[in-house]
């Protein structure tokens, strides 16, 4: 009973020093300095990173183990590669790799070329950033937040998106063994943008599932349905945390835990990786 107590408190503690150290970083606009794999990495006075790290330590560990055989000139895309801090933690495992990050967000795209210029220029060479919206036929402005991460709010007044598959063909990226989509509630959009990537060379995928609405919801699982379509198998999803739910399962493991999910409050990572059928 005491030790129970005694974490709560220590728990409640923990988040009240968190939130006004934040507050103040906020006011004084302060940036903040973590590092991930001994790589220094800044973040905005806000960003909230820096409590993942501490509180979760499962939190974004699930690709490093994926990216680790990828090949020399082989290539990593990073869609709403935020501050970079994804791409810091695959480069821990293989710099091999080209690495394609994009992001649309103004500040965090600044905060995404400081980051990269404080890596070796060996490793920046292999880094490519693109600052667009990604995306078929979305349209509008990013959220302001001090969190960390970004929606889109649709507007007709808005930036336009462009086709994943476009950007692809205008920018000439060979050999794609995995896209990474973190968009917050776009994944699906973004991912259907990419389908003919997605049928003629099928990379690994990794996405986050997060509906916005009931609409959003069923293109998630159109999306899942398509993907079984083209070959994809093995699914794994793991929750907002990074602890592994289930690993290497059949994509209707997949449909009945978005089925039985609820909006805007469960939020899945969701990996996947072609096989061919016999």
């Amino acid at each position: 009973m005491i030790k129970t107590l005694f974490k709560k408190f220590s728990k409640s503690l923990f988040y009240l020093k968190y939130n006004f150290k934040r507050q103040l970083r906020i006011f004084f606009k302060i940036d903040q300095i973590i590092f991930i794999d001994n790589k220094k990495i800044i973040l905005p006075p806000g960003h909230l990173l820096s409590l993942y790290e501490s509180v979760y330590p499962k939190y974004d560990r699930f690709l490093p183990t994926v990216v680790s055989k990828i090949k020399e000139n082989e290539v990593i895309i990073d869609v709403g590669a935020n501050i970079g801090d994804t791409v810091f933690r695959l480069l821990n495992f293989n710099t091999r790799p080209y690495y394609y990050c994009i992001e649309a967000d103004d500040l965090f795209f600044e905060y995404l070329q400081k980051n990269i210029k404080s890596l070796d220029i060996n490793i920046q060479n292999k880094i490519i950033l693109i600052k667009t919206l990604v995306g078929d036929q979305l349209k509008g402005n990013l959220s302001e937040t001090t969190t960390g991460t970004k929606s889109l709010i649709e507007s007709d007044l808005g930036i336009k998106s462009k086709k994943l598959d476009d950007i692809i063909v205008e920018n000439k990226i060979k050999n794609i063994k995995l896209i990474k989509v973190d968009v917050d509630g776009f994944d699906y959009n973004i991912l259907f943008s990419a389908i003919n990537e997605l049928k003629n060379n099928k990379p690994d995928i990794f996405f986050e599932y997060m509906p916005i609405d009931e609409l959003s919801k069923i293109n998630y699982l159109k999306l899942i349905e398509k993907l079984n379509e083209i070959g994809y198998s093995n699914w794994t999803m793991l929750n907002n945390y990074g602890s592994i739910i289930f690993e290497n399962n059949g994509y209707i493991d997949v449909i009945n835990k978005i089925k039985s999910a609820l909006i805007k409050k469960d939020v899945f990572d969701i990996y996947c990786k072609f096989e061919k059928r016999i």
